[in-house]
C-alpha cells in the first residue's frame, strides 16, 4: 500500500494556482492551511489527500478561509479545480 499525502492549494484573485506544499500528516496540513488563508491576496486554502502513485485517492479534507475552516457544502467543492 503506498503512503498517503496531504497537499495545501492557495486561491488567490489573480488565480487558482497550484499545490504549494505536501504534508506526510493532516494535521500539519490543516495549520499550515489555516495560517496560509490569512496571509496578503490569499481567498482560501484547501487540504486534498491522495496515496502516493494510485490515481483516483484524491479526497477533499478541508477548506480554510480568514483562518476558518468552512462547512461542508453540497454547493461548494473543496478542491476549486474539481
Amino acid at each position: 500500500m503506498s503512503e498517503v499525502v496531504y497537499s495545501v492549494h492557495a486561491t488567490k484573485p489573480d488565480g487558482v494556482g497550484g499545490i504549494e506544499v505536501v504534508f506526510a500528516s493532516e494535521d500539519e496540513a490543516r495549520a499550515y492551511a489555516s495560517s496560509r488563508s490569512t496571509d496578503d491576496r490569499v481567498l482560501s486554502t484547501s487540504v486534498t489527500s491522495f496515496r502516493i502513485g494510485m490515481l483516483g485517492t484524491r479526497r477533499s479534507v478541508a477548506w480554510f478561509i480568514d483562518g476558518t475552516e468552512q462547512p461542508r457544502s453540497f454547493t461548494r467543492r473543496l478542491y476549486p479545480t474539481d
